[in-house]
């Protein structure tokens, strides 16, 4: 998700290092819970809240590289006055091996850049490598859970398996939406209005 540069995005991130972390570790209390969920590309944090609310007992850690975006994403959060989740500003490339040893129950890419044309595939999220180091960060019998409005990117899942940590229990063409489990982006409500259809694909780390 791009938008217009706020200045004011940065330090607000800055100032809020109780609920933006700088910095992460098992140690944590945060982290030292049995459900444990990440999403990567929060965008601007719809989705996180609704889940948030939905599931109380769980700890949600937001992921947003793009620094206004974040900025909108933290400011809902604190104004939320939801305690169960956390945002981190960064890019999950740059960032998988500082998660090694965590453990995620659940880990959400919800309307990732499907990045289009051809000679960018490796730029997507759903590469074998890069679901193959979502599935190493999650529990046995943990989640990956995708949706996509996009086509090009929906087929390119699809095409990555076999996984080595990952075997696909869900392939929905049309998603449907489960309001008691799931909860909609800015993204997901805007194509929903355009009657566009919603894919999903739900993998589950091998016990």
């Amino acid at each position: 998700m791009r938008g217009r540069y706020k200045k004011w995005a940065e330090p607000f991130l800055k100032e809020h290092n109780d609920i933006v972390l700088q910095e992460w570790s098992l140690e944590d209390p945060y982290f030292q819970t049995d459900h444990l969920a990440l999403e990567v590309g929060s965008g601007k944090g719809d989705f996180i809240l609704g889940m948030a609310k939905k599931n109380p007992d769980t700890h949600f850690l937001a992921m947003e590289r793009d620094v206004s975006v974040c900025g909108i994403l933290a400011k809902k959060v604190v104004e939320s006055n939801l305690e169960n989740i956390r945002v981190i500003h960064g890019d999950i490339d740059a960032l998988f091996e500082s998660f090694e040893g965590f453990s995620f129950s659940v880990i959400y890419l919800n309307f990732s850049d499907p990045w289009p044309k051809k000679r960018h595939e490796k730029r997507r999220l759903t590469t074998k490598e890069r679901l193959n180091h979502f599935g190493k960060l999650l529990t046995q019998g943990g989640y990956l859970k995708i949706k996509t409005d996009n086509d090009i990117l929906y087929e390119f899942t699809l095409e990555q398996s076999p996984l080595e940590e990952l075997t696909m229990i869900v392939n929905e063409k049309n998603y449907l939406f489960d309001e008691t489990e799931d909860a909609m982006s800015e993204y997901e409500k805007n194509f929903r209005s355009l009657g566009k259809e919603i894919h999903r694909i739900i993998y589950q780390k091998r016990k």
